[in-house]
């Protein structure tokens, strides 16, 4: 199956990126494909590097398997990101909604 995960809580903020990330792990241990990491809202300061973010894990997963990390477009901007870090991407909602047509599943860690 095609996963799309859609990460709306900041590091700072509680668990879902580090649950997302486990569970991207997970999916691509079982076989399954990851497509896109979209990070949303508050989700986007993943692109911080905040400390215990992992973002260097995140990094190496998707290098590992392709898949895009995407940071909403219009929630940097709000945070103050205007360059994505390495293995990311600036994106809009467009690109949400192409990942919802690509996928069997689209998963939110709030």
């Amino acid at each position: 199956m095609n996963y799309t995960l859609m990460v709306v809580q900041g590091p700072d903020a509680g668990r879902a990126p580090f649950r997302a990330l486990r569970f991207a792990r997970a999916l691509v241990q079982s076989g399954h494909r990851l497509n896109r990491v979209f990070f949303f809202g508050p989700g986007v300061r993943i692109g911080l590097n905040w400390e215990g973010a992992q973002l260097a894990d995140w990094q190496e997963l998707a290098c590992g398997i392709s898949a895009e990390l995407i940071l909403c477009s219009a929630s940097a901007e709000r945070w103050g990101i205007d360059t994505a870090p390495s293995g990311f991407t600036i994106a809009g909602l467009g690109t949400l909604m192409e990942s919802g047509m690509d996928s069997d599943r689209v998963l939110t860690f709030a």
